[in-house]
């Protein structure tokens, strides 16, 4: 019979003998107060990182409001509630802003039936992906950004509408879809602000049009 941490530890030194043998792994364990505990190298190498994130809640720049209400939100639905759950998460890699679906799994420890940690797998959406062709997203990966992403510091947020607005989304479209993944409500004004007082601001445009074309020029 394990005690929670033995179990957790068990688990976490699983996922490092999968790393001599699977090189396409990403994945992320997070403890119950959702301090990280695991990484794998595929996610370091993703999201531009290392083991220095090993303790902390969050590395990425993000939103703080919607930082904290994500917190809760995994906290009732994952840890409480025992459900897994997917959403999207949104990064830069290899140049460009690229998609991931997220599945996010309690781990729960049978010789106690504590909730020890959440499992959170990220899996690259390709071309033959359903969830892109419901964005009409398919034509994302043909980009060749010439712009340089990375110096802007997006939030996480930032990340998910450009990329739904680079798939030829509006901001009631993008609001609507993040609010399905996000599982809360999400408006269109809230959108709309984003783009205008935050991305606009940070790319130094004044329209849509021109924050489109500053990603091709």
């Amino acid at each position: 019979m394990l005690n929670d941490k033995k179990f957790i530890d068990k688990i976490i030194n699983g996922f490092k003998q999968f790393n001599n043998y699977i090189d396409n792994w990403c994945t992320l364990v997070r403890a119950p107060d959702l301090n990280i505990i695991y990484s794998s190298p595929l996610y370091n190498k993703v999201f531009n990182c290392d083991s220095s994130i090993i303790g902390q809640q969050a590395f990425i720049v993000t939103n703080e409001k919607h930082f904290a209400e994500q917190n809760e939100f995994d906290k009732e639905k994952i840890i409480k509630q025992r459900q897994k759950i997917r959403t999207l998460a949104v990064t830069e890699y290899n140049g460009r802003v690229q998609p991931f679906s997220l599945e996010k799994t309690p781990i729960i420890n049978p010789d106690s039936d504590n909730v020890v940690g959440i499992y959170c797998y990220y899996e690259k959406l390709s071309f033959s992906s359903l969830q892109l062709q419901i964005l009409r997203s398919l034509e994302i990966y043909k980009y060749s950004y010439e712009i340089d992403i990375g110096k802007y510091k997006l939030t996480q947020r930032e990340k998910e509408a450009i990329f739904l607005f680079l798939a030829g989304l509006g901001s009631e479209d993008i609001a609507l879809i993040l609010a399905k993944v996000e599982g809360h409500n999400i408006t269109k004004s809230a959108i709309d602000s984003l783009f205008r007082n935050q991305l606009f601001i940070k790319f130094e445009v004044y329209s849509r049009k021109h924050f489109l074309i500053s990603f091709y020029i």
